[in-house]
């Protein structure tokens, strides 16, 4: 009887060491739209507090750059994923190589993963930078005359505080037709 229970404790144990050990072995996460949103907005909010919270309201400001963000980010993971599957199409070996690991059983699982992540990280760079630049420009054009940036950008119901939100939302949108 107690060889009986050894043995079933055993095999127990060995199942589930086998399946932690798949477990980790699983390739990365897919990316979610509404994380990767939030640390689009969290970066945006380092970059630039003032402005930010001028540009999406003094309360609730993440909760609505996420929402603001959401849209966006969704179309830039869809074109990085078919970035991505035209840049496999092209050379499998080199895409495997750039985006894959060394270790020779997970690399063709995560490369499509880490490509539409590279590319949307460096795009979100980009879109970071466009947003600080904008806010130092505005800030700039604030101190030269305050109440001309105010009568230019802000609107008469907030009597002219949401100015540099406006003005950054302008410069931003500008910065992206180019």
């Amino acid at each position: 009887m107690k060889k009986m229970i050894v043995a079933c404790v055993a095999l127990l144990s060995a199942m589930l060491l086998t399946t932690s050990i798949a477990a980790a072995d699983k390739p990365d996460k897919p990316v979610k739209v509404k994380d990767q949103a939030a640390k689009q907005c969290a970066a945006l909010k380092k970059a630039d507090k003032a402005a930010f919270r001028s540009l999406y309201g003094p309360k609730k400001a993440m909760r609505n750059c996420i929402k603001g963000e959401s849209g966006e980010t969704q179309a830039e993971l869809k074109n990085a994923s078919k970035e991505c599957k035209a840049e496999k199409a092209a050379d499998t070996a080199l895409f495997e190589e750039t985006y894959g690991d060394d270790d020779p059983y997970t690399t063709t699982a995560n490369a499509h993963g880490k490509c539409v992540s590279s590319k949307v990280t460096e795009e979100d760079g980009e879109d970071v930078e466009a947003f600080d630049n904008a806010a130092q420009e505005c800030k700039a054009e604030r101190a030269e005359d305050p109440e001309a940036f105010k009568a230019t950008y802000g609107s008469a119901k907030s009597k002219g505080k949401n100015a540099l939100g406006k003005c950054v939302s302008q410069k931003v949108k500008a910065d992206e037709t180019v």
